[in-house]
């Protein structure tokens, strides 16, 4: 999904079929002790973004950092592991996106919550999905100013760039819906029925499933009433796993549903409108200025239910606290601009 500035940071999840990889240099990024490992593919014209004479070196050890660093991050909460490949180009505009990543599918060719997740699949399972493909993509926007120094506060004028990274590295790990503005699958006819495992978790207001877990069939009334809930916390569509809702309260986690449809971010993040989830990581916009690097209670809840396996199981006591800890932090999310 993208990170749009607030002026919106969208990030979108860039769901690919069994592409290909571009030309283009691969980085490896060592990491110590860290739980997942990126290898990055340089896809950009020669002489553009990454691959810029004057600026390509210093956006690579940026990227590096913050891959070595999300992995240190992510373990510190759960035990998966292993090298995930990334095709990685940048672009350099003045539109609201910041950054943009997603992991890359397979299609099964039958219903089910059964969308080949390349990524999530290889840390869970061990399983490569699509062999020596990129396992996902990422783009980083580099129009914009962003804070490259890991250890450097952000000013009111810079965007945050590791927070950033580390929630467009978090929907390539799964965090995202794969259901179209008017309910059909992102990927077309040919895997109609054929879900992500984020899907399984989406219900509306009333409880009512999203898509039916037995004929995986769409709730179209649910959903074209739900994906534009529109400014309430209240109304719209929300993340049920259990694990999620132990870490909220009880409650099902609200999702971000504007009353106008968000493209590539809709569905696909944390509720903006809610100011219970202020200081969380995968909302979907973003200002400028620091930004959260670590995960909520909610968010570990979510990843727990999506299939990761935590290092340590908090007891509820132990989400409550870190949730109220963390509301004092600040938020983020498509990444776009605010």
């Amino acid at each position: 999904m993208k990170r749009q500035k607030q002026t919106r940071i969208a990030r979108v999840v860039c769901a690919m079929m069994n592409g290909g990889l571009l030309a283009g240099c691969l980085s490896f990024v060592p990491a110590a002790h860290a739980a997942i490992t990126f290898q990055f593919q340089y896809a950009d014209p020669a002489g553009t973004g990454f691959l810029d004479a004057a600026n390509g070196p210093s956006r690579q050890t940026a990227l590096n950092t913050a891959a070595s660093t999300f992995s240190d991050m992510f373990g510190r909460h759960f035990s998966n592991s292993g090298t995930i490949v990334l095709e990685a180009t940048a672009s350099d505009d003045a539109s609201d996106t910041l950054a943009s990543a997603g992991s890359k599918f397979t299609g099964p060719g039958s219903a089910g919550f059964n969308l080949g997740e390349v990524v999530r699949t290889k840390l869970q399972t061990g399983a490569d999905l699509n062999g020596n493909n990129a396992d996902g993509s990422l783009d980083i926007n580099f129009g914009n100013a962003w804070e490259l120094d890991f250890n450097a506060t952000p000013s009111n004028a810079e965007y945050d760039f590791y927070s950033t990274l580390f929630h467009e590295f978090t929907h390539v790990l799964g965090f995202a819906s794969t259901i179209g503005q008017s309910g059909e699958p992102v990927f077309g006819t040919q895997n109609a029925g054929s879900w992500s495992t984020f899907d399984s978790f989406i219900v509306d207001k009333n409880g009512a499933r999203i898509i039916d877990p037995a004929t995986f069939a769409l709730n179209q009334a649910a959903w074209d009433a739900g994906s534009v809930g529109g400014a309430s916390p209240a109304e719209g569509l929300f993340f049920d796993g259990a694990n999620a809702v132990a870490a909220n309260g009880g409650d099902p986690a609200g999702l971000y549903t504007p009353e106008t449809w968000d493209e590539s971010s809709s569905v696909s993040h944390l509720d903006d409108e809610n100011p219970a989830y202020a200081g969380m990581m995968m909302l979907a916009m973003s200002d400028t200025g620091p930004y959260a690097r670590d995960y909520s209670a909610i968010e570990v809840g979510m990843l727990t239910d999506l299939g990761y396996t935590a290092a340590i199981i908090p007891e509820p006591e132990t989400y409550a606290m870190l949730l109220a800890g963390l509301g004092m932090i600040g938020w983020i999310a498509r990444r776009r601009k605010a």
